[in-house]
């Protein structure tokens, strides 16, 4: 058994090892004229062991009452801030008119203020005065002084009408001219 074990060559193809009767069995077999074809065992592709990671999907949650608060805020400041510019063009707009009806105004002032100066010439008042007597101009080194001795006068309208019903009276004529 000894010689059996060492007369028996084991062949390598790679790192098959075949069975050492394999020749004695091919060398056994009657020859044929066509070249038999040695079947070699088919080499199959190795398939990939793919490893996909284990992840764990989180279940599908609720919305967050915090997050519709902050997105309805949002929103609110969102609207509040389109009409605040709407409304501050606007207040533009009438800055701008009223403006311009400002310097239509200023413009008509000095017209009438020219108007009322020339309305009062004081150089024709004052000859008008000296002519009739009832004014008299001072000369140099002459005083002249004011008398201020006499009461203060006032003048009675007898249409008013009398007693606390005239001032009555009086005093509703003249809050309805003050109110628009």
């Amino acid at each position: 058994m000894a010689t059996e074990r060492r007369s028996r060559r084991y062949q390598t193809n790679g790192n098959v090892a075949y069975q050492p009767e394999y020749r004695q069995r091919v060398a056994e077999r009657p020859v044929r004229k066509e070249v038999e074809r040695i079947r070699r065992p088919r080499i199959q592709p190795r398939e990939r062991v793919t490893a996909r990671p284990n992840i764990q999907v989180r279940p599908k949650g609720t919305i967050a009452p915090f997050a519709v608060a902050g997105f309805l805020a949002i929103l609110v400041c969102a609207f509040l801030l389109v009409a605040s510019s709407a409304q501050l063009a606007t207040a533009n707009k009438d800055i701008v008119n009223l403006r311009s009806t400002l310097s239509d105004l200023q413009d008509q002032e000095q017209k009438l203020q020219a108007q009322y100066e020339l309305a009062f010439d004081l150089d024709a008042i004052e000859g008008q005065f000296i002519s009739n007597g009832s004014m008299i101009r001072s000369r140099a080194g002459q005083t002249v002084y004011l008398d201020m001795l006499e009461t203060d006068s006032v003048v009675y309208y007898e249409n008013v009408g009398q007693g606390l019903s005239g001032l009555l009276r009086q005093t509703r004529e003249f809050l309805t001219n003050m109110l628009p």
